[in-house]
């Protein structure tokens, strides 16, 4: 159980920034609020500062929310980290929580719902809404973080050129990944991924 926390918000909306930063200064035990909209930043705040709860987004404008996950883990940060995004799939929810996540909050949700989050991540627990062992969940298939990653710039629209740079991996891999993508979800194209995703 952590006291207090000094909470990261990553998003780069500089509204939800504010609005989520005046929410969660309200909370008891909550000691302080940093905020960020890139990943450059992100990445100096939690090197900086004690950062043991990190609030992101999925989509972010110059990296992936998933990505991001794992290359802060890489670099050894231990802390907590809840996504809140506006994304409703529970395929999302369910690839945070595959990459080691503590929590998954909608946008949509009322903000009653990220208190009820963040107090039960700071006391040990993990908070997602969709069922581990549920037959739905059997049915979606693994991906690794980086799969996880691939796909989420696909289904914006991304190019492999464009996503190959953002990744800093060859146009191959990324057809590669994409390849496996498809045949995965047992698929012909990324309308119909993005079709079934969006259930």
């Amino acid at each position: 159980m952590i006291n207090k926390v000094n909470c990261l918000i990553f998003d780069d909306h500089p509204m939800v920034c504010f609005a989520i930063k005046t929410l969660i200064e309200r909370f008891c035990h909550v000691e302080s609020v940093s905020t960020a909209g890139s990943m450059k930043s992100a990445m100096a705040l939690i090197k900086q500062e004690q950062i043991n709860l990190i609030l992101l987004d999925v989509n972010l404008s110059d990296c992936d929310g998933f990505d991001f996950l794992r290359r802060i883990k890489s670099h050894g940060y231990q802390g907590k980290v809840i996504f809140f995004s506006a994304e409703t799939s529970q395929l999302f929810s369910e690839i945070a929580f595959r990459l080691g996540a503590d929590g998954y909050v909608c946008k949509s949700e009322d903000q009653s719902i990220l208190k009820d989050a963040i107090d039960a991540v700071i006391n040990g627990y993990t908070f997602f809404k969709f069922k581990p062992n549920s037959s739905v969940n059997q049915a979606q298939p693994e991906l690794s973080d980086r799969e996880a990653a691939v796909m989420n710039y696909l289904l914006k629209g991304k190019t492999n050129r464009e996503i190959a740079n953002i990744l800093s991996i060859s146009d191959k891999t990324i057809s590669t990944y994409k390849r496996r993508l498809l045949n995965k979800f047992n698929v012909e194209n990324i309308v119909d991924l993005a079709k079934l995703v969006s259930l």
